[in-house]
């Protein structure tokens, strides 16, 4: 059985949400129509928390709440906890080569579930999702993980550039996955400890990232394939990480 997100609604419900676990909410859905100064206030929290949020239709709000007692607010949270930053550190204390994946901006559940599949079977200890412009922990991108999503570490940091910063100053290689510049990813040293980003479908890796990567790998193709889906292209880079670090032939 695939895991569900939890859907919390109602202004009181979701205002503790906000205060007690902030760091599950995928999402944050608001009544278009609705003016109050309790809604003015979540949405403010959610600027500030750099959390993804809408104004939508109450139908809309109906739907996703299964309800029409939701007060016009619904967040609807992941289908399982996010890692901490600080239980990240914990769990790699003592690894001499972590190997971190960051998918920035992939708006698409199946190719994120498809990337989590790639994470777990060529060995990422982690993968770190933005707040924004990246699809959520959802059953969708459950069931495209075939499952994975429950064998991966999985963050998704308020101050990701400044985590980012930091694991590039313990000496972590920051490498870009860009198919206009860069080399091959098999000259690039990634059995050391690594961290990978990986651009969405539509806007590719934001500029606050690309100017943190050390490096850039770009895959050979075939010119008629143009790119790579962001998905696939993960698989090929894991695949490299994996076969340098472990050996693979």
């Amino acid at each position: 059985m695939e895991p569900s997100e939890t859907v919390i609604y109602g202004i009181h419900a979701v205002e503790e949400l906000l205060r007690e676990r902030l760091e599950a909410i995928d999402h944050v859905y608001f009544d278009s129509g609705k003016r109050s100064v309790p809604i003015f206030n979540l949405m403010k929290t959610c600027r500030k928390e750099r959390l993804a949020y809408n104004l939508v239709p109450a139908t809309r709000l109906n739907q996703v709440a299964g309800s029409d007692n939701h007060q016009g607010v619904v967040a609807v949270c992941s289908v399982q906890p996010y890692c901490s930053p600080e239980e990240l550190a914990k769990k790699i204390a003592g690894m001499e080569s972590p190997l971190f994946v960051l998918a920035a901006s992939i708006e698409d559940p199946g190719n994120l579930g498809a990337l989590i599949r790639s994470c777990v079977a060529f060995g990422a200890d982690a993968l770190f999702l933005e707040r924004k412009h990246t699809a959520p922990l959802s059953p969708a991108a459950s069931k495209s993980s075939a499952g994975m999503v429950e064998h991966l570490t999985i963050l998704r940091p308020k101050n990701l550039e400044g985590i980012i910063r930091d694991y590039a100053a313990l000496g972590f290689a920051v490498i870009g996955a860009h198919a206009g510049k860069g080399v091959a990813p098999d000259t690039l040293n990634l059995a050391g400890p690594t961290i990978i980003i990986l651009g969405g479908e539509h806007r590719g890796i934001p500029p606050y990232l690309e100017k943190l990567c050390s490096a850039f790998a770009s895959i050979p193709i075939d010119p008629r394939a143009e790119s790579l889906n962001v998905s696939a292209a993960g698989a090929v880079l894991l695949y490299e990480a994996g076969r340098q670090r472990r050996g693979y032939t």
